[in-house]
């Protein structure tokens, strides 16, 4: 099985940013800053691309590694939902969104992880920041 401690301290660490007394845009700024690696070879990010490429031929990898993904997406649309709620945001359909933004986060979190030339932490959170104020729908935007 994946390292399930580090599961469980990555879903402590959100429901820890999603209960913070903030403005839904500073949760999906810390949401964005939570999920992109720290750097090249961070190893949290390690887990995640080896867990990845076992998945096809490991049944019960794939069931975890589905799991570790629905939290981050459940998560991601519980922000979205209450920033809408509170008219932080524009009504959206939320689970697509938020999936097309977790996909984006993915690409360059795997560039950064890669060590890409070009694609460090800095430059990752500058695209994720870019990319989310267009995915995410502001009222009156």
């Amino acid at each position: 099985m994946p390292s399930t401690w580090r599961f469980r301290l990555e879903a402590g660490e959100r429901r820890a940013l999603l209960g913070r007394p903030t403005t839904a845009e500073r949760k999906l700024d810390q949401f964005l800053e939570l999920y992109l690696p720290r750097g090249p070879r961070d190893p949290r990010w390690m887990l995640w691309i080896e867990l990845w490429a076992r998945t096809p031929a490991n049944e019960d990898l794939r069931q975890a590694q589905e799991a570790m993904d629905r939290a981050w997406q459940e998560d991601l649309e519980a922000l979205l939902t209450k920033g809408v709620a509170r008219s932080r945001f524009a009504p959206m359909d939320i689970p697509a969104h938020a999936s097309e933004l977790l996909a984006l986060l993915d690409g360059l979190s795997t560039r950064v992880v890669l060590g890409q030339r070009g694609s460090d932490r800095r430059q990752a959170l500058t695209a994720a920041r870019s990319a989310a104020s267009r995915l995410i729908p502001r009222p009156g935007r």
